[in-house]
């Protein structure tokens, strides 16, 4: 003990020292990267992405294949990416690129995005284990962006409000899945459980400690991403810049996806007209914008780890044929 104190005494300041630097250090990269952003940034892409009018009967059952054809003319737009590399920490990087196009029915729209992915992953139980996911990013509110009207497309600014979609593969395995979310079994199939193989456990204790109300804090809270049976793919949030992401209380879009071929595809929907406040509004003949991410779940991308774009895309709506 005395050893170590004086250990403390000769090398204590030193280290204090290098864990302001350190702290120092990473306060400067993140604010040089938001005030650093590039002019490039607060200009919009040229390519608009036209979402296409088109009657057609909404399937029962809503999956990829059952909107292929209604989405089958829309023109799609190359979306770029890149790692994410201004807020602390970084990441991404692994996903290049990715195909948006769209279409509307005068009532509902829909969103398909496509991208390359080597592996499906589906799963995020273990605490190794990152899932797949792509995330749409829309203005609150009739905007302009420009060099002179700026607005950021990471995430938004204070007083200029976004709301993203963020749909997650292992939301879309929960669907199907026993009991509507998939737990620590279907992961650890082998997983000992004291309750059931004691023969002595009393039975007040044994429901006690299996409740998920009692031993699962995120369920107790009511926390979305704990609950099971959501009944949706899509998590609906708003920020207003980076570190202010919050879910919504009233939950709007869902997605259906498809992996094949290496390759996912999926479709957000929602209503052209949610009646939220907090929900982009979707109006016939107008034009918005739009930006997006993908989470390579193989490469551990999660949270501000991901691939982005840097620009706001463009999005007009065609109007109704009977408009």
């Amino acid at each position: 003990m005395k050893k170590f104190y004086r250990l403390l005494r000769s090398y204590g300041v030193a280290l204090l020292g290098c864990l302001f630097l350190s702290a120092t250090l990473c306060v400067a990269e993140e604010a040089e990267g938001v005030k650093g952003m590039a002019e490039e940034e607060f200009t919009p892409t040229k390519e608009v992405l036209n979402v296409k009018f088109v009657e057609f009967d909404c399937p029962k059952d809503v999956t990829v294949c059952s909107l292929e054809k209604a989405l089958k003319d829309a023109e799609g737009v190359q979306v770029k990416l890149q790692k994410q590399d201004k807020a602390f920490p970084n990441g991404g990087g692994s996903v290049n690129a990715a195909e948006v196009k769209a279409v509307h029915d005068g009532t509902a729209i829909y969103f398909q995005v496509s991208w390359d992915d080597a592996t499906k992953n589906a799963q995020a139980i273990a605490t190794q284990e990152f899932r797949d996911g792509v995330a749409l990013m829309f203005p609150l509110g009739k905007v302009v962006v420009s060099t002179d009207e700026k607005f950021s497309p990471r995430m938004g600014d204070r007083q200029k409000p976004v709301n993203l979609w963020h749909w997650k593969a292992d939301w879309e395995a929960d669907m199907v899945a026993s009991g509507g979310i998939e737990e620590c079994p279907v992961r650890y199939p082998n997983m000992h459980d004291d309750f059931s193989t004691n023969p002595h456990s009393v039975n007040y204790h044994k429901g006690l400690m299996q409740s998920a109300a009692v031993l699962a804090g995120g369920v107790s809270a009511h926390n979305l991403l704990s609950m099971p049976n959501r009944g949706r793919t899509v998590e609906d949030l708003n920020a207003e810049g980076f570190g202010t992401l919050t879910s919504q209380d009233h939950q709007d879009v869902n997605a259906c996806s498809k992996y094949e071929n290496s390759k996912w595809t999926v479709i957000f929907y929602r209503l052209l007209n949610s009646n939220d406040p907090l929900d982009v509004q979707f109006v016939p003949g107008e034009s918005t914008y739009f930006n997006m991410a993908v989470w390579n779940g193989d490469k551990e991308d999660r949270n501000g780890q991901k691939n982005i774009s840097t620009q706001w895309h463009p999005l007009a709506l065609e109007r109704i044929a009977w408009q």
